[in-house]
């Protein structure tokens, strides 16, 4: 049986990336929250992570439209069955972002303890991306790894190479096997540091049986 990243979803949702992940759109969606006060309580921890995880302060005066929606995952074909994997809030000028300006963030939580399980920030820039190896990638990103303590035992994830369908010329997406799931990391190319990252569990997902040949 193959097996799916259960994906977060805040790269897509954001607009910014294309979701390193193998599903199709029609085993995810997205319910809009319709709770302000429980988009409010989401977009705190959001913005507390910025800081923390990315040295960002978004409490800068810029207009920014703020949604929250619960991502689903398919568990289950034949019955049409998701499962309710994470809550997303994302955060994204409408207007035109001048350079060095946020023009959109996000996050991925529980949705049983508001954990975090992903973050991302997008900064605007017309800089030249850097020549970056993949080596030197992977060196950003298990530094900032260890330095905001993402996992327990940092030297026991796997680099498994880029994901190309993260990437493109300002963003490189990295694929680190941790445990029997997931970490992605994306660093940017043009600045040299982590944008985003998350947990991604992966699935198997039950799929309708064959018909047996006559």
């Amino acid at each position: 049986m193959r097996k799916l990243f259960s994906c977060i979803g805040i790269m897509g949702l954001l607009g910014a990336f294309l979701t390193g992940c193998s599903m199709g759109p029609e085993q995810m969606k997205s319910v809009p929250i319709e709770d302000p006060a429980k988009v409010e309580t989401l977009h705190e921890i959001t913005k507390d992570a910025m800081k923390n995880y990315f040295d960002v302060d978004v409490n800068d005066g810029v207009e920014r439209k703020l949604e929250g929606f619960e991502s689903y995952v398919l568990v289950d074909v034949p019955t049409e069955s998701y499962l309710y994997r994470n809550n997303v809030i994302k955060a994204t000028m409408e207007s035109k972002p001048q350079e060095g300006q946020i023009a959109s963030y996000g996050a991925s939580l529980n949705p049983e303890t508001n954990e975090l399980t992903g973050a991302i920030v997008v900064t605007y820039s017309e800089a030249k991306p850097q020549d970056l190896t993949v080596e030197q990638q992977q060196e950003i990103a298990m530094k900032f790894i260890k330095e905001k303590n993402l996992v327990a035992n940092p030297d026991s994830l796997i680099f498994e190479g880029i994901e190309k369908g993260m990437s493109n010329k300002q963003y490189s997406g990295l694929k680190f096997k941790n445990g029997d799931d997931v970490l992605l990391v994306s660093v940017s190319l043009q600045t040299g540091k982590v944008t985003h990252f998350e947990f991604v569990e992966v699935i198997e997902p039950v799929e309708p049986a064959e018909t047996p040949a006559k």
